[in-house]
């Protein structure tokens, strides 16, 4: 099986996204709360067009590369399982036929809840540390930077898959 430019697209997407939120974004003074979560904009839009299963896949493989960018601070494995669990989420709302906005974005929502309650339960086994105000601060930048990268990245992968180079 060979690798296709549209895969090489997704797995560079995901890592620069790992990296800007990990340490870029904060080191240009964006507050934790405020940073949103570019990988899982990059697992719906994957899991939007392909489905549940390619999502739930993308999904482990980029909370593998997430858990790998310093700093850690959570359970390995945990942050995979979640993202998995968002990717099949937002793959359980794919609709390869419509042009429709508000389906990707409402995929958005749901994977976004799915790592919001992953992320209060994580908070709640390890110290009982909830930070929901900000867990919510992030959803909403989550959702904002959803609102402009997913019709651009839903686009880019559509007419790969178009011309044969996904």
């Amino acid at each position: 099986m060979r690798p296709t430019l549209l895969g090489v697209l997704r797995t560079a997407y995901v890592l620069v996204a790992a990296l800007l939120v990990a340490t870029v974004l904060p080191r240009l003074g964006v507050p934790a709360a405020a940073v949103p979560d570019l990988v899982l904009v990059g697992v719906v839009a994957t899991a939007v067009l392909r489905g549940p299963v390619h999502g739930a896949l993308v999904g482990l493989l980029a909370g593998w590369v997430v858990e790998l960018v310093p700093p850690g601070g959570r359970p390995l494995g945990l942050t995979a399982l979640v993202l998995m669990a968002a990717g099949l989420a937002a793959g359980s709302l794919r609709s390869p036929s419509s042009r429709s906005l508000l389906r990707p974005l409402g995929a958005l929502l749901v994977a976004a809840a799915v790592v919001l309650a992953g992320d209060l339960a994580a908070a709640v086994l390890a110290d009982g540390d909830v930070e929901l105000l900000a867990d919510l601060r992030r959803l909403a930048a989550t959702m904002l930077a959803g609102l402009l990268l997913l019709p651009a990245l839903i686009a880019l992968d559509r007419a790969l898959v178009r011309r044969r180079l996904g």
